[in-house]
């Protein structure tokens, strides 16, 4: 294997094919997002300001979402004006963050991507093994992944919506914990993936992961 990321860039489809953190290398805390924000998240410079603050409803009542001080991630999009759509995307990003973090905090049982993900559902089963694979090898993850060209579409009306959007991890690594440098990869293309989240609502304002899809190397995210 000669490319290792985190979750969602290395599962070919849900809890298949699992790869541990780093997607570059061999086979072998930290500041809050402000009022207004994604927990966890910071918004690239050029993307549109969201219309309204919702993208932090209910989130005093969360899981932490902080990251270590070496780690970003980027929401790259405004945010859609239909509340389900708004809401599930909202919490698509924060499962992703929340696996971030739980594989910076080497804890499969952080608190934050098991609130924004179904219990013993695919999503969660993928992120758990995921993070102990991480463990296990004593690796991490570093830098800044971007989230963008977001989609959405409802499947059920306060129900189910299934949410896409491309990740760039040009400047996102794996960290060797042990000697603590980072691991460069050497598949460029392996540094876009589009993610697929079917995403539940669970009342509240809350959606949570249930269904994942991820595709590695894919154009449209070029």
């Amino acid at each position: 294997m000669k490319r290792q990321h985190a979750l969602t860039a290395c599962v070919a489809l849900v809890a298949t094919s699992v790869l541990v953190a780093g997607c570059g290398g061999d086979d072998e805390k930290s500041d809050k997002a402000d009022e207004g924000k994604i927990a966890g998240a910071e918004k690239s410079p050029s993307a549109k300001p969201s219309p309204t603050p919702s993208a932090t409803a209910g989130q005093q009542d969360g899981p932490d979402l902080s990251l270590p001080k070496d780690l970003k991630v980027v929401t790259d999009w405004a945010e859609p004006s239909v509340s389900d759509k708004a809401g599930a995307l909202r919490d698509a990003a924060r499962f992703v963050i929340g696996l971030d973090r739980a594989i910076a905090r080497q804890d499969a049982n952080d608190a934050a991507y098991r609130y924004y993900s179904y219990p013993a559902s695919n999503a969660r089963k993928a992120a758990e093994e995921n993070i102990k694979l991480h463990v296990d090898h004593d690796r991490s993850v570093t830098g800044t992944r971007r989230l963008h060209k977001d989609f959405e579409q409802v499947v059920k009306a306060h129900e189910i919506v299934v949410v896409q959007f491309c990740v760039d991890d040009q400047k996102y690594f794996g960290k060797d914990l042990k000697t603590g440098k980072k691991i460069e990869g050497d598949s460029p293309e392996d540094a876009y993936s589009k993610y697929e989240i079917g995403m539940v609502s669970v009342g509240g304002n809350k959606w949570v992961a249930k269904e994942l899809k991820a595709t590695t190397g894919d154009a449209e995210c070029a």
